[in-house]
């Protein structure tokens, strides 16, 4: 096994390469379908509408949230 590391980015060194900041929104979309627990068609329907409207899954969640909210009386 290879020893050698190569470190792309740390926390700190200024802004995220894209590469890096996309593998990571990535990794946090997959976290929140799975923690939400949803059927697999309903899955697949937010993945492709997400990106259909070029948008990450968490973002549109939130959207989706924010415009069915409705304010308390």
């Amino acid at each position: 096994m290879n020893d050698k590391i190569k470190l792309i980015w740390k926390k700190g060194d200024g802004e995220m390469p894209e590469r890096v900041r996309k593998n990571c929104e990535s990794a946090q979309d997959e976290l929140l379908l799975m923690t939400l627990d949803l059927p697999t068609e309903i899955i697949n329907t937010i993945r492709y509408n997400a990106d259909k409207n070029a948008k990450t899954v968490n973002h549109y969640i939130c959207e989706i949230v924010l415009n069915n909210m409705v304010p308390a009386p």
